[in-house]
């Protein structure tokens, strides 16, 4: 074989960033610090870490296929009735569908791939494109890319005030066409909307027939509270807005390296919720066989329990007071040392990141 049947095998953006990570690696400076990865640390450098000898101390725990490939029933029961609300009615009457993934990637890519079979205005011929703010994540727009989804770009944040730029996002989502994806994440500027910004898109969505794909990878590191993080999650589903929601475990767990993600979709109907976990369920046996179980299991076995339940919520509050310190001590660093520019964003803004242009 002379030529590789293979075309543009090229990647630059991954090349670059792994190039990165290398010479981090191999940096001896004390001083060095990692921003690439969206990570939690202690004071001591190490990750953060819950109760992981639940299982490793368990004399029934065993490395089977889980019995489904969807994930166990517990845990995705569990992880709809942390994502939507204990008295949640699309809960109660069974009308949210939610699958294990591999982790919050592996969940926006699934969320990707059934919109791009299933999204009614696309199956009828529509641009398949969505909708992204222009400060997001790096893997956001490759994830529908990678499915010949076109990506367009939404005002989110403004520099001058290090905050959202709530009327230029508003005024471009009743641009767009209508019944559009919309892909709101809460990383990395650093700046959440608020209630009331929430409940004024809720009817702009309404209006225009827009389709919400949230990511939610860090819920309860802005505020301490997952419940309170998850709102405008609720606020939606309840208004009937159409929605699916990709969200991740690793950060709030602490378990990166197991890769559990969840991915939820809300239906009208509890007969619509049983037709489409058919689909996920062929889509996920074609994408991964079974899911990781000890991830899930852990996450399981602390949902489960009152107390660990508890408990883990503590360690969030914890985590997510411990970022607002840093982020003081930070501002007060870059104030003390005369630094160009107005650093008071670094205290407004919550939770795992900044954005700095």
């Amino acid at each position: 074989m002379t030529e590789s049947p293979f075309h543009d095998l090229s990647a630059p953006e991954l090349e670059s960033l792994n190039t990165l990570q290398a010479l981090f690696s191999h940096d001896q400076s004390p001083l060095k610090a990692d921003l690439m990865c969206g990570v939690y640390r202690t004071d001591e450098g190490t990750p953060s870490f819950y109760r992981q000898e639940l299982l490793c101390n368990d004399p029934l725990w065993d490395h089977e296929y889980p019995p489904s490939h969807l994930g166990t029933q517990r845990f995705r029961d569990l992880t709809s009735r942390l994502m939507f609300g204990e008295e949640s009615s699309y809960v109660d009457d069974k009308c949210i569908v939610t699958v294990q993934t591999l982790g919050g990637s592996g969940a926006c890519h699934m969320g990707a791939v059934f919109l791009d079979r299933h999204y009614s205005p696309w199956k009828e011929g529509a641009p398949k494109r969505v909708y992204i703010p222009k400060e997001t994540w790096t893997n956001h727009p490759n994830v529908f890319r990678y499915l010949n989804i076109a990506v367009s770009n939404l005002p989110y944040y403004s520099p001058r005030s290090g905050a959202v730029a709530f009327s230029e996002l508003k005024d471009a989502l009743n641009q767009i066409p209508n019944q559009s994806v919309v892909v709101a994440a809460n990383n990395p500027t650093g700046c959440d909307l608020s209630r009331e910004h929430w409940n004024s898109l809720v009817d702009d969505f309404r209006r225009k027939g827009h389709f919400a794909f949230f990511d939610a990878a860090y819920l309860g590191f802005a505020s301490g509270d997952y419940n309170r993080d998850s709102a405008p999650r609720w606020l939606f589903v309840e208004n009937g807005i159409p929605m699916l929601c990709a969200t991740s475990y690793g950060k709030t767990f602490g378990i990166y390296g197991e890769r559990i993600g969840t991915l939820s979709i809300p239906l009208p109907t509890a007969d619509l919720a049983k037709k489409t976990e058919k689909h996920m369920k062929i889509l996920a046996r074609a994408k991964t066989g079974a899911m990781p179980v000890f991830g899930s299991k852990l996450v399981e076995s602390i949902l489960g329990c009152e107390n660990l339940a508890k408990e883990w919520k503590r360690n969030l509050q914890t985590m997510a007071a411990e970022l607002k310190r840093r982020r003081l001590h930070l501002r007060t660093l870059l104030e003390k040392l005369d630094t160009p520019g107005d650093w008071s964003f670094l205290t407004t803004q919550a939770g795992m990141f900044s954005c700095v242009l």
